[in-house]
């Protein structure tokens, strides 16, 4: 009996080890491909374009330009950016500025997997 408790014990912690796997490589996928127009940024992070732009100029973060001339900027780099402290949001602590992106980052992914139900 102890061995069929186990063996079923044993099975279930295999399911929620694959789980958190595949969590893991979905938010990693998520994070190495996720950008953000120039307005998402602006608003998850309260500041001005002009804020974005210096930032741009001084090459603390990555960017890209579409051929309608947006801006889309790397989340990955903006998440690394204030956590290593390169870029700062005046009166906002860095610990709020990487809850709001990751606010934002989850936002972006139950969105999409509500939209695929």
């Amino acid at each position: 009996m102890e061995s069929a408790v186990f063996l079923s014990l044993k099975e279930q912690l295999n399911r929620i080890e694959s789980f958190i796997e595949r969590a893991s490589e979905v938010y990693q996928e998520v994070d190495d491909n996720l950008e953000m127009s120039t307005k998402e940024v602006m608003e998850t992070l309260t500041i001005s374009e002009s804020t974005l732009y210096r930032w741009r100029k001084k090459n603390l973060i990555r960017y890209r330009y579409l051929s309608s001339g947006d801006v889309r900027y790397m989340y990955n780099s903006l998440f690394l950016a204030i956590k290593c402290s390169h870029i700062r949001i005046s009166a906002m602590p860095k610990e709020e500025a990487m809850r709001r992106m990751n606010e934002y980052k989850d936002n972006i992914i139950l969105k999409s997997y509500v939209s695929k139900k």
